[in-house]
């Protein structure tokens, strides 16, 4: 049993390491909506997203709002190498994105 035990923790040890590798932002947005709140972005991408979607860049808690559609956004962002690993939630949507380090 113990051995069992060990090879599991040793491939949940392996399985973390390797999200060292990536990074991630979330996309908190209605799909019908013209804004979205993007968490986590460094200060080069959210200025990158400034120049494209103008009118952006106002701070709310933690994030960064960006004017234009959800989709826009994460076709945005998917040039900049994120893509959508999961998403959660209805009447209002978070996108989890990641990117490799």
């Amino acid at each position: 049993m113990s051995q069992s035990v060990n090879t599991s923790v040793g491939k949940l040890a392996n399985e973390v390491n390797d999200d060292e590798n990536y990074y991630y932002v979330g996309v908190k947005a209605s799909p019908f909506a013209n804004d979205c709140v993007v968490f986590g972005l460094n200060s080069d991408e959210i200025l990158a997203l400034s120049k494209r979607f103008p009118n952006s860049g106002s701070d709310v808690v933690n994030g960064t709002m960006i004017k234009g559609p959800p989709f826009s956004i994460i076709n945005a962002l998917a040039e900049l190498g994120y893509r959508v690993i999961c998403s959660t939630g209805e009447a209002e949507i978070l996108w989890t994105l990641q990117r490799e380090l």
